[in-house]
């Protein structure tokens, strides 16, 4: 906790906290606070849940105990520790000296066990808690933690735009009743108002129909923090089968009208899983596609190529125009086309906000062996590591066997492809269609030499099995559980063959318990 400490006070650790909700959300997570013994498990434990998870608790204990307070608790504790050993309840103690709050009972029951509460909203005033987890027939109570997977809360909520902050404590099993100014429960109180609290919130469905209508009607009616937020609740809670997927996907009827970024941005990443799930299901795949097309066309066509507008509009004009080309327009592509074309004629200097949309679909759209042995030339001769990355990911993109498989096989010569570019190649590969498996059968193929370059304490090699996560067949598990037993030693690649594991066995039961609702939605 003390290195987050560091990072969450100068803001720098700000990773969007919905996708390490998702990481912390399967059985195979772990605690912020965990004991290891050996360098396997002290690389292995170092990721998101570490990083993310903390900086994002941090927000949520800041938010309670205010701003101004935890900033002081953390002055006198980086004091009174400066080049000394700290222990997590000292940080702890600091914070509630500066606040006379019970910080330590409330922050152990999150850093103490992993996953986190989904709040059940009844009469828009009563709540509950349960462990949130996106296996609906995993066994909540494994393994096993003294919390008993209940935790201590600090509940925010708006009712006509009064904020309020209550603690939810573990000890009131039966749910807590919020002291609305409402007491009929017929007005919407928004909990967990700007997604600071790191748990989902699930309303009635007839909240949720409620909600839809008034997005529809008039979305800036809610902030663009909760637009964002209740999107991303509905399809985590529809995932998890907590909601049945119609509601989350009537939400998303509204976005013809949506001009903002970080609402696009959570739609975006919360339909990417129903894309990949699809992707390769010839009969509804051109459905969600088409969908989707159309939704985001009005504001792709509105921003255009131009690199002009605030920094907000700018990550727009990206989110918007790249989710336009993964949905097959037409227009959108084109442009990329177009501009990538210029490019390797060198008539354009690309603006930077755009650089990798037009490498990227540029390459994928209208890519030959011409344009990709420009763009690896174009890699070896820059030493912006930024443009590099981008390069990387354009010639992973191009849609040629051939040329992915020669890609691939220059992974093994450290004069072409930099040692550290190497899983970013193979990741970046495992995002096209055609390359999916590929990639996976590459490493499969190559792993003992992958272990003898890098050693089975490797970070990125341990995690580069993540690749796997989209598969979603018995046959594709098959391969990987057959590959885990081959190979037994899995070093720093413990928990990530876990959670590879985990994800897929959802994906396939996903897939039977969702595909038929999907459908009917997308056909009607």
């Amino acid at each position: 906790m003390h290195v987050v400490v560091h990072k969450e006070n100068g803001r720098a650790v700000r990773k969007s906290i919905t996708s390490v909700q998702e990481d912390d959300s399967l059985i195979s997570s772990h605690p912020i606070v965990v004991t290891v013994s050996t360098p396997a498990e002290i690389t292995s434990v170092f990721d998101g849940i570490s990083y993310s998870k903390g900086a994002s608790i941090l927000r949520m204990l800041e938010d309670w105990i205010t701003p101004e307070k935890f900033q002081k608790g953390c002055q006198e504790y980086l004091k009174k520790f400066e080049f000394k050993n700290a222990k997590t309840s000292d940080f702890w103690e600091a914070l509630e000296e500066a606040s006379n709050l019970p910080v330590k009972e409330v922050m152990d029951t999150w850093t103490n066990q992993m996953g986190y509460p989904v709040l059940n909203v009844e009469d828009m005033r009563i709540i509950s808690q349960k462990r949130f987890l996106l296996d609906p027939n995993a066994n909540s109570s494994e393994p096993h933690s003294v919390f008993g997977y209940t935790w201590n809360i600090p509940v925010r909520w708006t009712n006509d735009n009064e904020s309020t902050i209550t603690i939810y404590n573990r000890s009131e099993t039966g749910g807590i009743t919020l002291n609305s100014s409402n007491p009929n429960g017929n007005a919407f109180l928004k909990i967990n108002p700007d997604h600071i609290g790191f748990y989902r919130v699930n309303y009635e469905v007839s909240t949720w129909e409620w909600i839809a209508t008034n997005l529809s009607l008039n979305h800036k009616d809610f902030s663009t923090a909760d637009r964002a937020s209740l999107i991303d609740d509905a399809f985590a809670l529809a995932r998890a089968q907590l909601l049945n997927y119609k509601e989350a996907l009537n939400l998303t009827k509204y976005l013809k009208m949506e001009d903002e970024y970080l609402p696009w941005q959570r739609v975006i990443s919360a339909v990417t899983y129903i894309i990949s799930m699809f992707e390769d299901d010839k009969e509804l795949y051109p459905m969600i596609e088409k969908y989707f097309r159309d939704q985001v066309k009005p504001i792709a066509d509105s921003l255009g190529w131009n690199d002009n507008g605030d920094h907000l509009t700018k990550l727009l004009r990206a989110s918007v125009l790249g989710f336009a080309c993964k949905m097959g327009d037409s227009n959108a592509l084109n442009n990329a086309s177009h501009l990538f074309e210029q490019w390797l004629t060198g008539t354009v200097s690309l603006p930077v906000n755009l650089r990798l949309l037009v490498y990227r679909y540029g390459m994928q759209n209208s890519g030959n062996e011409t344009s990709w042995n420009y763009t690896l030339k174009q890699y070896q001769e820059t030493s912006l590591a930024q443009e590099k990355e981008k390069l990387l990911y354009g010639l992973a993109s191009v849609k040629n066997v051939a040329l992915l498989s020669r890609y691939l096989d220059l992974l093994k010569d450290p004069n072409v492809i930099k040692s550290q570019d190497v899983f970013t190649v193979i990741r970046y590969i495992s995002y096209n269609s055609y390359g999916k498996t590929m990639a996976w059968n590459w490493i499969q193929l190559n792993w003992e030499y992958l272990v003898n370059r890098y050693t089975l304490n490797d970070r990125n090699l341990g995690r580069i099995v993540t690749i796997a996560e989209p598969f979603n067949t018995e046959l594709q598990l098959w391969q990987m559980e057959s590959f885990f037993k081959r190979y037994p030693e899995a070093g720093a690649g413990e928990k990530p063959r876990e959670q590879v594991l985990e994800t897929v066995k959802n994906n396939i039961e996903w897939l039977k318990q969702n595909r038929d609702t999907i459908r009917d939605w997308f056909f009607n």
